[in-house]
């Protein structure tokens, strides 16, 4: 075995990662890496920004396994050190280092909404508000957009502040994979 710590990837507790990982570095003093990603989503009263963790339910956590395995999976959220069979499974120090390289103050990676022309958008402010539009144009330099919706069942352009409207996506990553 060796002697220098490795990553391991952590199985932990639903929508406990960031509490888990100050456990890992409060009680078994440990590197630990809990990637955020912080996007706006649609609520009842228009849009706020949320931070979740972009691996749900999973930390990354630098230690030698040998010596404090036990340790670790002591610490409060921790489920498992994550492996195939009775093996846990190494995480490339690379990929840790990549992803920290996307991520900013550390583990936090924000996600604009960047509106495209062609897109659907939910209106979450202003009078037509719970509404759903496409966008036929956007002006970013009035912070602006003109969105296509139909009012009295003709097809109008109305424009609308670029803030009161939210692409219709639930998770930004998700929408991230599909592009690609």
């Amino acid at each position: 075995m060796s002697t220098e710590p490795k990553w391991y990837c952590l199985h932990t507790r639903p929508k406990n990662e960031q509490r888990t990982s100050q456990s890992l570095r409060s009680e078994a003093e440990l590197e630990v890496f809990c990637p955020l990603i912080r996007f706006e989503r649609k609520r009842g009263k228009g849009k706020s920004w949320v931070t979740e963790a972009m691996f749900p339910g999973y930390v990354f956590a630098r230690f030698l396994y040998p010596d404090q395995h036990r340790l670790v999976r002591a610490c409060r959220g921790v489920i498992k050190i994550v492996g195939f069979g009775p093996e846990p499974s190494v995480v490339p120090e690379e990929i840790v280092h990549e992803l920290r390289q996307s991520v900013q103050d550390e583990e936090t990676l924000v996600i604009e909404a960047g509106i495209r022309c062609g897109e659907e958008v939910n209106v979450v402010e202003g009078p037509f508000r719970g509404l759903r539009a496409v966008v036929s144009r956007a002006m970013p330099g009035r912070a602006r957009v003109a969105i296509l919706m139909e009012i009295l069942g003709m097809e109008r352009e109305v424009e609308v502040p670029m803030h009161a409207v939210l692409p219709d996506v639930t998770h930004p990553l998700i929408r991230s994979a599909q592009a690609s």
